[in-house]
Protein backbone atom coordinates (compact mmCIF):
# COMPACT_ATOMS: atom_id res chain seq x y z
CA UNK A 1 0.00 0.00 0.00
CA UNK A 2 1.46 3.67 -0.78
CA UNK A 3 2.62 5.29 2.62
CA UNK A 4 1.03 8.39 1.38
CA UNK A 5 -2.37 6.72 1.44
CA UNK A 6 -4.60 6.84 4.07
CA UNK A 7 -5.80 3.30 5.52
CA UNK A 8 -9.59 4.49 6.01
CA UNK A 9 -9.69 5.86 2.69
CA UNK A 10 -11.68 3.79 0.08
CA UNK A 11 -10.94 4.57 -3.44
CA UNK A 12 -12.69 3.65 -6.82
CA UNK A 13 -12.49 4.01 -10.13
CA UNK A 14 -16.01 4.71 -12.43
CA UNK A 15 -15.42 3.92 -16.47
CA UNK A 16 -17.34 3.82 -19.31
CA UNK A 17 -16.04 1.28 -20.97
CA UNK A 18 -13.19 -1.21 -20.15
CA UNK A 19 -10.75 -1.21 -23.15
CA UNK A 20 -11.98 2.30 -25.15
CA UNK A 21 -13.15 4.16 -22.33
CA UNK A 22 -14.04 8.14 -23.27
CA UNK A 23 -14.27 9.29 -19.48
CA UNK A 24 -13.10 7.95 -16.00
CA UNK A 25 -13.90 9.07 -12.56
CA UNK A 26 -11.71 8.74 -9.49
CA UNK A 27 -13.28 8.49 -5.79
CA UNK A 28 -12.84 8.55 -2.74
CA UNK A 29 -15.16 7.77 0.09
CA UNK A 30 -17.43 7.81 -2.65
CA UNK A 31 -16.75 11.73 -3.43
CA UNK A 32 -15.68 12.56 -6.81
CA UNK A 33 -11.42 13.95 -6.79
CA UNK A 34 -10.52 13.74 -10.32
CA UNK A 35 -12.41 13.50 -13.61
CA UNK A 36 -10.31 12.83 -17.23
CA UNK A 37 -12.34 12.24 -20.43
CA UNK A 38 -11.45 12.31 -24.24
CA UNK A 39 -12.00 15.78 -25.76
CA UNK A 40 -11.52 14.79 -29.64
CA UNK A 41 -8.98 15.13 -31.97
CA UNK A 42 -8.56 19.09 -32.12
CA UNK A 43 -7.04 18.27 -28.53
CA UNK A 44 -3.73 16.01 -28.46
CA UNK A 45 -3.71 13.80 -25.37
CA UNK A 46 -1.37 14.71 -22.89
CA UNK A 47 1.25 11.68 -23.27
CA UNK A 48 1.32 11.11 -27.03
CA UNK A 49 3.82 11.84 -29.47
CA UNK A 50 4.42 13.25 -32.14
CA UNK A 51 6.50 14.13 -34.91
CA UNK A 52 6.38 17.57 -35.50
CA UNK A 53 7.18 20.75 -37.60
CA UNK A 54 8.69 24.05 -36.20
CA UNK A 55 7.26 26.92 -37.20
CA UNK A 56 8.47 29.57 -35.11
CA UNK A 57 11.57 29.92 -32.39
CA UNK A 58 11.64 32.60 -29.56
CA UNK A 59 15.53 31.71 -28.54
CA UNK A 60 14.69 34.33 -25.83
CA UNK A 61 11.91 32.35 -24.69
CA UNK A 62 13.37 29.06 -24.74
CA UNK A 63 10.04 28.56 -27.02
CA UNK A 64 9.31 27.45 -29.91
CA UNK A 65 5.60 27.03 -31.82
CA UNK A 66 5.54 23.54 -33.97
CA UNK A 67 2.45 22.09 -35.91
CA UNK A 68 1.62 18.67 -35.24
CA UNK A 69 -0.06 15.85 -38.17
CA UNK A 70 -3.46 17.43 -37.96
CA UNK A 71 -2.37 21.15 -38.23
CA UNK A 72 -2.93 21.81 -34.77
CA UNK A 73 -0.19 23.95 -33.38
CA UNK A 74 1.86 23.83 -30.18
CA UNK A 75 4.21 25.23 -27.56
CA UNK A 76 7.62 23.11 -26.95
CA UNK A 77 10.02 23.80 -24.33
CA UNK A 78 13.16 23.96 -26.11
CA UNK A 79 16.59 22.70 -24.23
CA UNK A 80 19.83 23.52 -25.66
CA UNK A 81 19.30 21.68 -28.85
CA UNK A 82 19.59 24.68 -31.99
CA UNK A 83 16.14 24.16 -33.63
CA UNK A 84 15.27 26.36 -37.30
CA UNK A 85 11.92 26.73 -38.96
CA UNK A 86 10.84 23.38 -40.96
CA UNK A 87 12.83 21.24 -38.45
CA UNK A 88 11.25 17.73 -37.87
CA UNK A 89 11.58 17.06 -34.45
CA UNK A 90 9.86 14.14 -31.30
CA UNK A 91 7.82 15.77 -28.87
CA UNK A 92 5.29 14.94 -26.12
CA UNK A 93 2.39 16.39 -24.80
CA UNK A 94 2.59 17.46 -21.49
CA UNK A 95 -0.49 20.42 -21.13
CA UNK A 96 -3.82 20.42 -22.29
CA UNK A 97 -4.77 23.94 -23.86
CA UNK A 98 -5.54 26.29 -20.87
CA UNK A 99 -6.84 29.87 -21.64
CA UNK A 100 -6.27 31.28 -24.86
CA UNK A 101 -2.45 29.06 -24.35
CA UNK A 102 -1.96 26.20 -27.18
CA UNK A 103 -1.22 22.54 -25.53
CA UNK A 104 2.46 22.30 -24.53
CA UNK A 105 5.36 20.10 -25.12
CA UNK A 106 8.65 18.96 -24.31
CA UNK A 107 11.34 17.87 -26.71
CA UNK A 108 12.00 13.59 -27.09
CA UNK A 109 9.81 10.90 -26.22
CA UNK A 110 8.79 10.78 -22.50
CA UNK A 111 6.00 7.98 -20.80
CA UNK A 112 5.26 9.68 -17.38
CA UNK A 113 3.73 8.27 -14.61
CA UNK A 114 3.06 9.09 -10.97
CA UNK A 115 6.75 8.09 -9.90
CA UNK A 116 8.75 7.53 -12.78
CA UNK A 117 9.56 9.17 -16.10
CA UNK A 118 10.45 6.45 -18.77
CA UNK A 119 12.89 8.15 -21.71
CA UNK A 120 13.11 5.69 -24.92
CA UNK A 121 15.92 5.66 -26.63
CA UNK A 122 17.51 8.26 -24.26
CA UNK A 123 19.65 5.80 -22.04
CA UNK A 124 21.80 8.87 -20.91
CA UNK A 125 19.56 10.34 -18.71
CA UNK A 126 19.34 8.35 -14.96
CA UNK A 127 18.35 10.52 -12.29
CA UNK A 128 16.15 12.10 -9.21
CA UNK A 129 13.95 14.89 -10.49
CA UNK A 130 14.49 17.00 -7.37
CA UNK A 131 18.51 17.75 -7.60
CA UNK A 132 18.94 18.38 -4.33
CA UNK A 133 17.92 15.31 -2.86
CA UNK A 134 19.63 13.40 -5.67
CA UNK A 135 23.05 12.22 -3.71
CA UNK A 136 20.83 11.27 -0.81
CA UNK A 137 21.73 7.42 0.12
CA UNK A 138 18.26 6.32 -0.23
CA UNK A 139 17.89 8.19 -3.67
CA UNK A 140 20.86 6.67 -4.88
CA UNK A 141 19.94 2.81 -3.82
CA UNK A 142 16.51 3.56 -5.20
CA UNK A 143 18.42 4.49 -8.60
CA UNK A 144 20.09 1.58 -8.66
CA UNK A 145 17.36 -0.74 -7.84
CA UNK A 146 15.11 0.82 -10.26
CA UNK A 147 17.57 0.56 -13.30
CA UNK A 148 17.38 -3.02 -13.10
CA UNK A 149 13.80 -2.99 -14.57
CA UNK A 150 14.63 -0.49 -17.17
CA UNK A 151 15.39 -1.52 -20.40
CA UNK A 152 19.05 -0.62 -21.27
CA UNK A 153 17.90 1.86 -24.35
CA UNK A 154 15.63 3.32 -22.03
CA UNK A 155 16.62 6.22 -19.44
CA UNK A 156 14.29 7.42 -16.44
CA UNK A 157 13.65 10.11 -14.10
CA UNK A 158 12.43 9.37 -10.60
CA UNK A 159 10.08 11.67 -9.06
CA UNK A 160 10.03 12.80 -5.58
CA UNK A 161 6.96 10.93 -4.25
CA UNK A 162 8.67 7.82 -5.66
CA UNK A 163 11.51 8.03 -2.69
CA UNK A 164 8.30 7.66 -0.23
CA UNK A 165 7.08 5.22 -1.45
CA UNK A 166 6.62 1.26 -2.33
CA UNK A 167 8.88 -0.39 -5.18
CA UNK A 168 6.77 -2.26 -5.95
CA UNK A 169 4.40 0.66 -7.08
CA UNK A 170 7.00 1.54 -8.87
CA UNK A 171 7.78 -1.24 -10.94
CA UNK A 172 4.14 -2.13 -11.62
CA UNK A 173 3.81 1.26 -13.18
CA UNK A 174 7.14 0.80 -14.93
CA UNK A 175 5.08 -2.14 -16.34
CA UNK A 176 2.11 -0.08 -17.71
CA UNK A 177 4.10 2.01 -19.16
CA UNK A 178 6.57 -0.31 -20.77
CA UNK A 179 3.38 -3.06 -22.32
CA UNK A 180 1.48 0.38 -23.16
CA UNK A 181 4.17 1.56 -25.39
CA UNK A 182 5.84 -1.26 -26.87
CA UNK A 183 2.74 -2.73 -28.24
CA UNK A 184 1.14 1.03 -29.54
CA UNK A 185 3.71 3.11 -30.05
CA UNK A 186 5.62 3.09 -34.00
CA UNK A 187 9.23 4.35 -32.27
CA UNK A 188 12.10 4.26 -33.10
CA UNK A 189 11.86 6.04 -36.17
CA UNK A 190 14.65 8.18 -38.10
CA UNK A 191 13.35 11.38 -38.57
CA UNK A 192 15.65 11.78 -41.80
CA UNK A 193 13.37 9.49 -43.64
CA UNK A 194 9.93 11.26 -42.61
CA UNK A 195 9.32 14.46 -44.74
CA UNK A 196 5.96 15.57 -42.55
CA UNK A 197 4.54 15.55 -38.99
CA UNK A 198 3.54 12.26 -37.74
CA UNK A 199 2.04 11.06 -34.82
CA UNK A 200 3.84 7.98 -33.30
CA UNK A 201 1.92 6.98 -29.87
CA UNK A 202 -1.41 7.70 -29.04
CA UNK A 203 -0.51 7.91 -24.78
CA UNK A 204 -1.77 4.96 -22.49
CA UNK A 205 -5.59 4.96 -22.25
CA UNK A 206 -7.93 6.45 -19.98
CA UNK A 207 -8.06 3.45 -17.77
CA UNK A 208 -4.44 3.01 -17.35
CA UNK A 209 -3.72 6.62 -16.52
CA UNK A 210 -6.66 5.90 -13.67
CA UNK A 211 -4.66 3.12 -12.70
CA UNK A 212 -1.69 5.14 -12.53
CA UNK A 213 -3.14 7.83 -10.05
CA UNK A 214 -4.95 4.98 -8.05
CA UNK A 215 -2.78 1.69 -8.31
CA UNK A 216 -4.83 -0.39 -5.97
CA UNK A 217 -8.33 0.84 -6.76
CA UNK A 218 -11.04 -1.29 -8.22
CA UNK A 219 -13.20 -0.74 -11.37
CA UNK A 220 -16.52 -0.12 -11.79
CA UNK A 221 -17.71 0.13 -15.75
CA UNK A 222 -21.25 2.11 -16.22
CA UNK A 223 -21.35 1.99 -19.96
CA UNK A 224 -24.84 4.32 -19.82
CA UNK A 225 -24.58 8.04 -19.40
CA UNK A 226 -27.49 7.85 -17.27
CA UNK A 227 -25.29 5.87 -14.52
CA UNK A 228 -22.98 9.20 -14.94
CA UNK A 229 -25.88 11.87 -13.97
CA UNK A 230 -24.57 12.15 -10.18
CA UNK A 231 -21.40 12.45 -11.70
CA UNK A 232 -22.02 15.19 -13.46
CA UNK A 233 -24.26 17.00 -10.76
CA UNK A 234 -20.76 17.02 -8.87
CA UNK A 235 -18.95 18.15 -11.76
CA UNK A 236 -21.17 20.99 -12.34
CA UNK A 237 -21.13 22.16 -8.54
CA UNK A 238 -17.38 21.41 -8.89
CA UNK A 239 -17.54 24.19 -11.36
CA UNK A 240 -19.56 26.81 -9.13
CA UNK A 241 -16.91 29.57 -7.62
CA UNK A 242 -18.96 29.17 -4.56
CA UNK A 243 -18.65 25.85 -2.59
CA UNK A 244 -19.98 25.21 0.56
CA UNK A 245 -18.34 22.19 2.86
CA UNK A 246 -20.79 19.66 4.85
CA UNK A 247 -19.65 21.84 7.99
CA UNK A 248 -20.82 24.48 6.56
CA UNK A 249 -17.72 26.39 5.59
CA UNK A 250 -18.08 28.44 2.43
CA UNK A 251 -15.18 28.87 0.22
CA UNK A 252 -14.60 31.06 -3.10
CA UNK A 253 -12.61 30.35 -5.91
CA UNK A 254 -11.45 33.09 -7.94
CA UNK A 255 -9.30 32.78 -10.87
CA UNK A 256 -7.13 35.25 -13.27
CA UNK A 257 -5.15 33.86 -16.18
CA UNK A 258 -2.45 33.38 -13.52
CA UNK A 259 -3.09 32.93 -10.21
CA UNK A 260 -6.35 31.39 -7.88
CA UNK A 261 -7.21 33.50 -5.11
CA UNK A 262 -9.26 30.89 -2.42
CA UNK A 263 -11.21 32.34 0.60
CA UNK A 264 -12.76 31.25 3.39
CA UNK A 265 -15.45 31.76 5.34
CA UNK A 266 -15.96 29.91 8.38
CA UNK A 267 -18.34 31.87 9.83
CA UNK A 268 -21.09 29.25 9.20
CA UNK A 269 -19.26 26.50 11.34
CA UNK A 270 -19.46 25.98 15.04
CA UNK A 271 -15.48 23.39 14.79
CA UNK A 272 -12.84 24.59 17.27
CA UNK A 273 -9.66 25.63 15.51
CA UNK A 274 -8.02 22.28 14.84
CA UNK A 275 -11.04 21.01 13.63
CA UNK A 276 -11.32 23.67 11.29
CA UNK A 277 -7.94 23.10 9.45
CA UNK A 278 -8.16 19.94 9.25
CA UNK A 279 -11.36 20.29 7.68
CA UNK A 280 -10.53 23.19 5.72
CA UNK A 281 -7.31 21.82 4.51
CA UNK A 282 -8.88 18.38 3.05
CA UNK A 283 -11.82 20.51 1.43
CA UNK A 284 -9.20 22.72 -0.20
CA UNK A 285 -6.55 20.44 -1.63
CA UNK A 286 -9.50 18.40 -3.38
CA UNK A 287 -11.23 21.07 -4.29
CA UNK A 288 -8.08 21.74 -6.05
CA UNK A 289 -7.57 18.35 -7.58
CA UNK A 290 -10.91 18.26 -9.17
CA UNK A 291 -11.07 21.72 -10.61
CA UNK A 292 -7.83 21.13 -11.85
CA UNK A 293 -6.68 24.62 -10.85
CA UNK A 294 -3.02 25.17 -11.63
CA UNK A 295 -0.73 28.35 -11.35
CA UNK A 296 0.00 30.27 -8.13
CA UNK A 297 -2.67 29.19 -5.52
CA UNK A 298 -3.34 31.70 -2.85
CA UNK A 299 -5.52 30.66 0.45
CA UNK A 300 -7.02 32.87 2.56
CA UNK A 301 -7.09 30.84 5.98
CA UNK A 302 -9.54 32.34 8.68
CA UNK A 303 -7.22 33.79 11.64
CA UNK A 304 -5.64 30.96 13.80
CA UNK A 305 -2.83 30.59 16.27
CA UNK A 306 1.17 29.69 14.80
CA UNK A 307 1.18 26.39 15.85
CA UNK A 308 -2.61 26.13 13.99
CA UNK A 309 -1.58 27.78 10.82
CA UNK A 310 2.15 25.23 10.59
CA UNK A 311 -0.62 22.31 11.66
CA UNK A 312 -2.41 23.74 8.20
CA UNK A 313 0.19 23.84 6.16
CA UNK A 314 1.56 20.50 6.89
CA UNK A 315 -2.38 18.67 6.84
CA UNK A 316 -2.21 20.36 3.11
CA UNK A 317 0.91 19.06 2.25
CA UNK A 318 -0.13 15.42 3.44
CA UNK A 319 -3.25 16.13 1.18
CA UNK A 320 -1.39 17.48 -1.85
CA UNK A 321 0.51 14.04 -1.91
CA UNK A 322 -2.78 12.36 -3.86
CA UNK A 323 -2.44 14.84 -6.85
CA UNK A 324 -0.13 13.55 -9.29
CA UNK A 325 0.60 17.23 -10.56
CA UNK A 326 2.50 17.36 -7.27
CA UNK A 327 1.89 20.75 -5.95
CA UNK A 328 4.58 22.66 -4.18
CA UNK A 329 3.49 24.60 -1.05
CA UNK A 330 6.00 26.95 -0.13
CA UNK A 331 4.01 28.10 3.31
CA UNK A 332 2.57 31.00 5.05
CA UNK A 333 3.30 34.12 3.33
CA UNK A 334 3.58 37.72 5.14
CA UNK A 335 0.16 38.48 4.44
CA UNK A 336 -1.46 35.23 5.97
CA UNK A 337 -2.37 33.42 2.83
CA UNK A 338 -1.03 29.98 2.06
CA UNK A 339 1.09 29.95 -1.09
CA UNK A 340 1.60 26.95 -3.53
CA UNK A 341 2.12 26.13 -7.44
CA UNK A 342 0.78 24.08 -9.43
CA UNK A 343 1.91 23.06 -12.29
CA UNK A 344 -0.32 22.82 -15.35
CA UNK A 345 -1.15 19.72 -16.82
CA UNK A 346 -4.80 19.40 -17.58
CA UNK A 347 -7.46 22.56 -18.49
CA UNK A 348 -9.51 23.94 -15.66
CA UNK A 349 -12.42 21.36 -14.94
CA UNK A 350 -15.08 24.20 -15.73
CA UNK A 351 -13.42 23.94 -19.78
CA UNK A 352 -13.43 20.69 -20.16
CA UNK A 353 -17.13 20.26 -19.21
CA UNK A 354 -17.98 23.07 -21.80
CA UNK A 355 -16.29 21.17 -24.45
CA UNK A 356 -17.54 17.57 -23.15
CA UNK A 357 -20.90 19.02 -23.19
CA UNK A 358 -20.72 20.02 -26.85
CA UNK A 359 -19.41 16.92 -28.28
CA UNK A 360 -21.92 14.45 -26.26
Amino acid sequence: MDKFQEQHVSTEIMTDDNSFPSKVAIFQNNNIVEFICELGPNIPAIGSVHVAKICQVFTQHRLATAELENGILISIRLSKKKLRSGDLVIVTITTEPWHEKPPRAVLGAQLSGRYIILLPDNPEINRVSKRSISKDESAQSLKKDISDQVPESFGFILRRQALKTEKKLIKNEIKILLSDWRKNADFPIKLNVISKPKKLYSGISLNKRAQIIAPSAPFRIKPHLSDWHTVFEQLDEACDNKFITKQQVVCWFQSTRGLTAIDIDSAGSKMAPIELSAHISKVVMKQIRLRQISGVVCVDIPRTSKSDRIKFQQSCQDHALYDIRHPDIHGIGPAGLLEMTVSHRHMPLVDRMTILKSIM
